[in-house]
């Protein structure tokens, strides 16, 4: 019970984030900037914190705080949006952002995390 109340208060905790950066609604040039903003965040932290956390802590940061303000879902409804408007450009701009910057983000900043150990 401990470890899905940890789940329950991370997730709160992730998505009130994301929602807050949803409201902001931030944009450039046709695309929505708000998903690659908190996928960039998401996955910079996670690649700092890439195993310092074990048990209920990691399912805490990880699943609850970082699997809530990150997700696929929002992703695949703007980039759909983006297809659907016929945006073939942008649509690919957005997905190459979206995949390829976030896991650049995750691994500069667990490479960060190991020098800063050191």
């Amino acid at each position: 019970m401990k470890t899905y109340m940890a789940l329950v208060l991370g997730a709160t905790i992730g998505s009130s984030i994301r929602y807050l950066l949803y409201i902001f609604n931030f944009s450039a040039f046709g695309l929505p900037l708000s998903t690659i903003f908190v996928n960039i965040l998401g996955s910079s932290l996670a690649g700092y914190y890439y195993g310092k956390f074990q048990n209920t802590a990691y399912i805490f940061i990880y699943l609850g705080i970082f699997g809530s303000l990150t997700t696929l879902s929002a992703f695949n409804l703007e980039l759909f949006e983006l297809l659907n408007n016929k945006y073939l450009f942008k649509a690919i701009i957005y997905f190459f952002l979206n995949i390829f910057l976030t896991f650049v983000f995750f691994y500069l900043f667990h490479i960060i995390s190991i020098k800063l150990a050191n």
